[in-house]
């Protein structure tokens, strides 16, 4: 992960649009466990297009982490509207935040 992390900050570095280096960043974050970089990567891609599934699917599940269950809720919706297929595990993470 670490090594995929070094190679996507570059990516990143030369291409300061480059939408889905964010995201990939944010899904190795996740991976890494470290919620904030991944957060900060995941909002930088919707930054760059608000409607770019995989960013929301990684900031559900980082908000998640985090136990913002009204955010991860919204970025959930958000990354199935855009055509996302969100895991049936964090699907039923979400559920219990629901009202």
């Amino acid at each position: 992960v670490d090594e995929a992390i070094k190679s996507l900050q570059k990516a990143t570095y030369f291409n300061f649009r480059f939408i889905q280096a964010f995201a990939s960043l944010g899904s190795a974050y996740l991976m890494k466990g470290d919620v904030d970089e991944s957060i900060k990567n995941s909002l930088k891609a919707l930054e760059l297009a608000p409607e770019f599934a995989v960013a929301h699917n990684n900031l559900a599940i980082a908000y998640l982490e985090k136990g913002d269950g009204d955010k991860a809720v919204e970025h959930c919706d958000k990354a199935m509207k855009f055509g996302y297929e969100v895991a049936p595990q964090i699907l039923g993470e979400i559920e219990k935040y629901r009202s």
